[in-house]
């Protein structure tokens, strides 16, 4: 429960829109991405986020998926994306447009 605030927080705060992260999704039978008729509140399902294990692992947010370039600076709170032990993060992959940034583990 604690990631989805976390991945919420980032997301809107680098410009994206709510609706579009938890409503959008990719459809592997035609190939694009659709947005679902209501909000999902299942993490998982969230546009470009990854779930292992209960934790985000990755999350992808290039324009082509998300409508926008997401701008301005990356919020402290991608930090808190973390598991356990503190300060060991579960967070392996950040792609934003063109660029991965792979994160330390």
């Amino acid at each position: 429960a604690r990631d989805k605030v976390y991945v919420l927080r980032c997301f809107l705060a680098m410009g994206g829109k709510e609706d579009t992260l938890r409503r959008g999704y990719y459809c592997k039978q035609e190939w694009k991405y659709k947005m679902r008729d209501e909000p999902s509140d299942n993490l998982a399902e969230w546009l470009g986020v990854t779930v292992e294990g209960g934790r985000v692992t990755k999350l992808t947010w290039p324009k082509h998926m998300i409508g926008v370039a997401l701008t301005g600076t990356i919020p402290a709170e991608i930090g808190a994306l973390d598991g356990v032990p503190a300060g060991q993060s579960d967070l392996r992959t950040l792609a934003l447009g063109n660029r991965q940034t792979h994160l330390p583990q």
